[in-house]
């Protein structure tokens, strides 16, 4: 045989060693050359086990984990992930830290009701591979847990009677149902009030009284269950921990030019003193004076008001461990 045609073969069999002697690296379990007497001595030191779910379990059709162990040898290269047979992410990394990334399953609400099965295959660094059993009959259904808690809950005031509650929800699945409770007043006790369907974010509460505070608190309700409650929504303001009341029935009356009278009562106890703070309509608050805590009224005489000028004022409680807000109240002093 001539050198060149005996060149020729050699390499078509190199070519054909090299093509057909290798793995593939996406191979279905049933035909790849895995932890067998003839792999390699890398590939023998690998495995990767699926723990959930199992052949025959169901499944919640968005997000699903996949729960798997892995026996390593030179660290994770990546991971693939076959569904019903076919690819469906072939290069999954590891963690920046270096560990086994977290999969999940995810397929679109019309595959809800119908059946599936997949396997993972992991790829070692120095080129071995370990692909796990194929778990089969999975039974694909609708979201199968409570929702999530409810959040930037939030009201508006719409009139002196009135308000809105908005939030928003980043439930998955079945839109969830709204419960949101309400307490009248701070000695109340947390009732169910309102209800809202799925799919609405924003409620109004109406026949309020302007001289009570209200507190507020939602969740998510679905067929499985419901979420946490959210924090807690007050119409005061945000200026407390709600372990003391605020004051309440301020009465804030111009008396001249440059004077305005105050008054409240309070219904709390271990008050050390009560912080009279006032602001411009376009400015922040500022400390007018420290009343006594035995005092439900001050008159703020000689603080530089201004005639003829628009003002607002709070009251806040403070005692040894907590503060609380009394509602802002506007008031016009007198012209000269």
């Amino acid at each position: 045989m001539k050198p060149r045609i005996q060149y020729y073969y050699y390499l078509m069999f190199l070519i054909l060693f090299y093509f057909f002697g290798c793995t593939d690296l996406f191979v279905n379990p049933s035909s790849a050359n895995n932890n067998t007497s003839d792999s390699t001595t890398a590939t023998s030191k690998l495995k990767i086990t699926i723990t959930s779910p199992a052949t025959n379990d169901s499944i919640g059709y968005i997000g699903t984990k996949i729960n798997y162990t892995l026996v390593q040898d030179q660290g994770i290269q990546f991971l693939a992930l076959f569904v019903n047979g076919q690819l469906s992410n072939g290069w999954i990394p590891p963690n920046s830290d270096g560990s086994q990334p977290t999969i999940s399953l995810s397929f679109d609400s019309t595959t809800i009701g119908s059946k599936v099965s997949f396997y993972l295959i992991y790829y070692d660094k120095d080129g071995g591979s370990s692909n796990s059993d194929t778990i089969s009959n999975l039974l694909i259904t609708a979201i199968r847990t409570p929702p999530a808690v409810p959040y930037n809950f939030a009201y508006t005031k719409l009139t002196n009677n009135s308000i809105n509650l908005s939030w928003k929800d980043s439930s998955l699945g079945d839109a969830p149902g709204y419960e949101i409770w309400r307490k009248v007043g701070f000695y109340g006790t947390f009732q169910g009030h309102l209800t809202s369907a799925p799919n609405t974010f924003n409620v109004n509460d109406n026949n309020l009284s302007d001289t009570i505070i209200y507190y507020y608190k939602i969740r998510g309700i679905n067929k499985y269950g419901a979420s946490a409650f959210s924090p807690v929504l007050s119409t005061y303001g945000d200026g407390s921990l709600r372990s003391i009341p605020p004051p309440m029935n301020v009465v804030v009356k111009a008396t001249g030019p440059t004077s305005v009278q105050l008054n409240w009562t309070y219904s709390g106890s271990g008050v050390n003193y009560f912080k009279i703070e006032r602001r411009y309509t376009w400015s922040t608050y500022t400390v007018v004076a420290n009343v006594n805590g035995s005092f439900t009224q001050f008159a703020d005489s000689a603080s530089g008001l201004i005639p003829a000028t628009e003002y607002y004022y709070r009251v806040k409680a403070i005692s040894s461990s907590d503060s609380s807000w009394s509602p802002e109240f506007y008031v016009k002093t007198l012209s000269n």
